[in-house]
């Protein structure tokens, strides 16, 4: 569902329907103005995504390259950095896999790690500082693609400018979304909303339960032939 098509859900649902005709936003309403209504898509966007990161950590999870100045050790995270998963060293050395750069703890920062194969980064690990990764070795190359970040990313807000957008949220959970902006509507104007929320409530449970279930390769349990007891 795009943007406007969540907003327009909830607003029927609490019966104040705007003309489908209409250009986004139209903040002319003497209800909700849709910039509002965006807000509390923004918030039910954000506790959805927390839910399903809770379920399954990795769902988010992506990865960029880290563009490598020779004598710089110090990098800004991509933006929407949640969690650094992995740091690797792309390098050809003796080994064809990639090498982890391995985290240090702020009291080894100063200690070496002689497991990387590549020669300028050989000791080297990393730690975080606010926004920014360091590395415990400062690179003497410069190259744009031989270091690799997988992290989990934030879901992006929604714009003002977007209301034929889609969220990363993925379209089967999009109906929760509709129930937590009409919550937060109902909330916004003091009205009897405990309903709404337990309907909310509901939903995220469900993901919870489905993002954890998506991988069902092996059976969770195994029955013994010779009788009714787990195995």
């Amino acid at each position: 569902m795009q943007v406007i098509q969540v907003i327009d859900t909830a607003r029927a649902m609490v019966n104040e329907p705007l003309e489908s005709t209409r250009t986004f936003p139209d903040d002319t309403s003497s209800f909700f103005q849709d910039s509002t209504l965006l807000k509390f898509f923004n918030v039910t966007q954000q506790e959805i995504a927390n839910e399903i990161v809770q379920a399954d950590e990795g769902f988010f999870e992506t990865s960029t390259f880290l563009d490598i100045s020779a004598g710089t050790a110090r990098y800004t995270l991509p933006s929407g950095t949640l969690k650094i998963k992995r740091v690797e060293d792309l390098r050809a050395g003796t080994k064809t896999l990639p090498q982890e750069i391995r985290p240090v703890s702020i009291n080894a920062r100063s200690e070496y790690i002689n497991e990387t194969v590549s020669a300028t980064i050989v000791g080297g690990g990393y730690y975080l500082q606010g926004n920014s990764i360091v590395l415990t070795e400062t690179p003497t190359f410069s190259n744009d693609s031989s270091i690799r970040l997988h992290y989990i990313k934030k879901v992006s807000d929604m714009t003002i400018t977007e209301g034929t957008g889609i969220s990363d949220i993925p379209e089967q959970y999009h109906h929760v979304m509709v129930y937590g902006v009409v919550h937060y509507m109902l909330f916004a104007q003091q009205s009897e909303n405990t309903t709404a929320l337990a309907t909310y409530r509901s939903g995220l449970a469900d993901i919870r339960k489905t993002v954890d279930k998506r991988q069902v390769q092996r059976s969770r349990t195994v029955k013994s032939l010779y009788g009714d007891a787990d195995l």
